[in-house]
């Protein structure tokens, strides 16, 4: 394995293997101590990183904060029940009416990109986590409709593939670069509570340029994959699916075809680096995903995680958000990559990437040197910070670099 720094930041540290702390999986490794007791995680320079207007999310947290009436949640002032003013998702989804509203009646075509740009941020937090709720699919359908727009703006081409799988199909964003190709292509899938729509920015800033493809999906029982769940542990089946489906296509360069996952996502990519050899990809990205010990550790140390998280997981899992602590930790048992035995076994060939953060409460560093104890070319960087998945800033630039020097 090599510890290779592939992006000079200030704020990266590559370590050598070491043996993380027992899983303790506290919530405060997630959130900040002045957020609070909110159900969702509230991000500002994030979200205005991503394309959200500053002020816009400052009024309507205000106004959520403000609102009078039944909780979920008694102390969570995101969590109420009725749907309407005050109400997360109706908030919004509100403001991407109204972001879409403006991207309509502009003939500027840079004004015009930036507000569905805005109008993505503010569907796809409107849809969190993205539960089987009517309001939910609503807001994420729209989120769709905006992802579409603002990318058939860009060079290239642009599409919504539907990909077949076990008798039903899952819906993909595709983009292809300027040129002729054959291209390589990046497979790409977010977490439990990210859908599809926030990897725009990552095809735009890092892999246009450099002629790769993207074809990004969510992971299964979400969005335009929620025909299927992750009941049965088999969380890369739809990366797979996609794979074999990108190889068939005309554009692809098939010797470059990698996969990239980002927490959920990064199961998956973990579980098809180590199950599925067979697809001689050209390179696998795990980032900040938990691959075992996390899916063993019990209710009571499932309790620690922030509500969200928890529904998250259990929309994958196809379980109504009320399930039982103790029926959840018994089914996500399923997911646990060691007892799937795949820890164990010969040398894989597969490029991997690992990324993580010193101290992921759900991605524990002796669950990823497990992974990496397989991987004959495996790579690992480590960012400095605590808490779930390095930003986005940061760990953007080094896959793509990362890809761009695996070229086959």
């Amino acid at each position: 394995m090599r510890n290779t720094l592939f992006a000079a930041t200030a704020a990266l540290t590559l370590l050598a293997p070491q043996i993380a702390p027992a899983q303790t999986m506290k919530d405060d490794s997630f959130r900040s101590e002045d957020e609070g007791e909110w159900y969702h995680s509230v991000e500002f320079d994030m979200w205005e990183g991503v394309g959200g207007n500053r002020q816009v999310l400052e009024t309507i947290i205000e106004k959520i904060e403000s609102t009078e009436g039944a909780r979920r949640y008694a102390d969570a002032p995101d969590t109420l029940i009725a749907y309407g003013p005050g109400n997360w998702t109706y908030e919004f989804s509100k403001a991407g009416d109204a972001a879409i509203a403006a991207a309509q009646t502009t003939d500027d075509l840079t004004i015009k990109q930036e507000a569905y740009n805005e109008a993505i941020v503010y569907y796809h937090l409107a849809s969190s986590p993205h539960t089987p709720a009517p309001e939910h699919v609503a807001a994420l359908t729209k989120a769709h409709d905006a992802y579409a727009a603002s990318a058939q703006m860009l060079p290239g081409r642009f599409s919504r593939p539907q990909i077949p799988f076990e008798g039903k199909s899952f819906g993909a964003f595709l983009h292809i670069p300027e040129g002729n190709g054959p291209f390589p292509v990046v497979v790409v899938s977010q977490g439990s509570d990210v859908s599809k729509v926030v990897a725009l920015p990552y095809y735009r800033e890092h892999l246009a340029a450099r002629g790769i493809a993207m074809l990004s999906i969510d992971v299964p029982g979400m969005g335009e994959s929620s025909a299927y769940t992750v009941r049965d542990g088999r969380t890369d089946k739809l990366h797979a699916a996609a794979v074999d489906w990108v190889r068939a296509q005309d554009f692809t360069d098939d010797k470059n075809v990698f996969v990239q996952g980002v927490s959920f996502g990064g199961t998956s990519a973990a579980r098809i680096f180590l199950a599925r050899p067979e697809l001689d990809l050209a390179g696998v990205i795990f980032m900040c995903g938990p691959i075992n010990a996390p899916f063993l550790a019990g209710p009571d140390a499932l309790q620690h995680l922030p509500p969200l998280t928890l529904d998250g997981v259990k929309s994958r899992m196809g379980m109504p958000l009320d399930t039982e602590l103790a029926e959840f930790a018994k089914a996500i048992e399923v997911l646990a990559l060691g007892k799937q035995g795949l820890f164990e076994g010969e040398k894989i060939s597969t490029p991997l990437l690992a990324i993580n953060t010193t101290a992921d409460p759900v991605s524990p560093l002796f669950d990823m040197e497990k992974m990496l104890a397989r991987a004959e070319n495996g790579d690992k960087v480590l960012i400095d910070i605590l808490g779930h998945c390095p930003p986005r800033s940061q760990r953007q630039p080094i896959i793509a670099n990362w890809i761009d020097g695996k070229l086959r």
